[in-house]
């Protein structure tokens, strides 16, 4: 795979991938707008070369803002994804701890540590602050020292604090509430530019206790190399640009928000815990990484998309063993919404799969089940077998109340929403009468 963040990009470069902008551009909305107007016309990924304010700093932004960006960090053509990502754990590599990395070559500590001196990003037009996005935070189990990497949104409050946005019932929020109910803070380190194996190695859907360094370990083939924080006991990255130590401060939490959220809304203020800040270490000419998210398509879905989709997969085949294929739509943040096609062999098959997935607590909203006749990544076809294949008052199922990481707004609490699944397929043994009418010899025209 990649050395480095700077081993990717040019590699990106040589595939007409990565566009370096050198007009002057500010920290605040602009870098934003491009990576919006990039999303927006699928790539490719933006250097802004010249940052006012920031002279000496480089910003990447759009990363991973499609599809093709993200087959590229991993190797593999774009449609081969989710068969990546449902080995995304088969092969793991345990990391390699090295005595020091280009991320040591600028230490700030006690005094000198500013992050008013970093070009951390102002995204959406109603965010209350600047954002760092995606940086991949480290910390270990309070109880047992396990590591977990993960991504979460941190506001900037002052030179040396954070929030940290790390919800209760994810992995890093449950070790800050473990150490909190020892008195202590957490460690937590935050390595901003990492090369892309690592970004989406946090993201792999691994148990709790799982070192997501192994995952990327085996993504990249070779171990990921490590170096030892300076005023904290945790591991980073040795090839990363930026990395920010800290610790969490027992029982202070601030307002964290509005903020531009994947559901494409703004999420209102939540109480947030505070990361004091204790060092920041970099490379010399270092790249600041942000990335967008809002109304869908942005990396902040990219990056969750076949994640997902690999989750819901091997929960499928538990369920329905002939599952040919899963889709999770943009329009549903690749998140709420997910269509399954299956080779069906029981009239009920198709429900039992929809209360399944409803349970699965991801942020699943609506499950639609199709046969193995529909093309589930085109929507006319889908809407198709919704308007052919199925009656409102039978097939149509509503579970109230389910638990579930969700940021949605028209949910009644936070973390809770209600589901429902269709079930579009059509009876085992009555197939005939919605065949799709189908034209012999359309494959032999050569005219058009």
């Amino acid at each position: 795979m990649f050395e480095d963040l700077r081993g990717y990009l040019n590699h990106l470069e040589d595939h007409g991938q990565l566009k370096r902008v050198a007009e002057e551009v500010d920290s605040k909305y602009e870098i934003a707008a491009g990576i919006r107007k990039t999303s927006d016309i699928e790539g490719p990924a933006l250097l802004f070369e010249n940052v006012k304010g920031f002279a000496g700093w480089r910003v990447l932004g759009g990363l991973f803002a499609t599809r093709k960006l993200i087959a590229l960090g991993l190797g593999v053509p774009e449609e081969q994804l989710l068969e990546r990502y449902l080995t995304l754990e088969d092969k793991r590599i345990a990391p390699a701890t090295v005595s020091t990395g280009p991320v040591k070559e600028i230490k700030w500590t006690g005094a000198d540590v500013d992050l008013h001196k970093l070009p951390i990003v102002t995204h959406a037009g109603k965010d209350v602050g600047a954002y760092v996005t995606i940086g991949v935070q480290v910390g270990k189990d309070p109880d047992n020292g396990a590591r977990n990497l993960s991504i979460h949104r941190m506001l900037l409050l002052g030179k040396d604090r954070l929030s940290l946005w790390a919800p209760p019932d994810h992995h890093l929020g449950r070790m800050i509430l473990k150490a909190e109910e020892k008195k202590r803070g957490l460690e937590v380190a935050t390595a901003i530019g990492v090369e892309p194996a690592i970004v989406i190695g946090s993201q792999a859907k691994v148990p709790y206790g799982v070192d997501e360094y192994h995952v990327a370990g085996g993504l990249r083939g070779a171990p990921v190399q490590l170096v030892r924080c300076e005023t904290i006991d945790v591991e980073v990255p040795a090839m990363a640009e930026i990395v920010i130590e800290g610790v969490t401060i027992p029982g202070e939490r601030v307002p964290d928000g509005p903020y531009g959220e994947y559901p494409g809304c703004y999420s209102e203020a939540k109480s947030a815990p505070v990361l004091k800040v204790t060092a920041i270490t970099m490379r010399r000419n270092p790249i600041y990484q942000t990335a967008l998210t809002g109304m869908p398509v942005t990396e902040n879905h990219t990056l969750i998309e076949y994640a997902n989709a690999a989750v819901i997969y091997r929960e499928a085949m538990k369920i329905v063993p002939e599952v040919r294929d899963v889709y999770v739509t943009p329009g549903g943040t690749f998140r709420h919404h997910v269509v399954v096609s299956i080779k069906k062999r029981h009239d009920d098959e198709a429900r039992n799969l929809i209360l399944a997935l409803l349970a699965l607590g991801i942020g699943l909203k609506q499950v639609t089940v199709v046969d193995d006749d529909i093309d589930i990544r085109n929507p006319t076809e889908v809407e198709w077998a919704l308007s052919t294949r199925m009656q409102p008052d039978r097939d149509l199922i509503v579970i109230p109340r389910l638990a579930c990481s969700t940021l949605d707004p028209s949910v009644p609490k936070p973390r809770s929403t209600a589901g429902w699944g269709i079930d579009a397929t059509v009876p085992v043994a009555d197939r005939s009468k919605y065949e799709k009418v189908l034209i012999p010899g359309v494959e032999k025209i050569k005219y058009i």
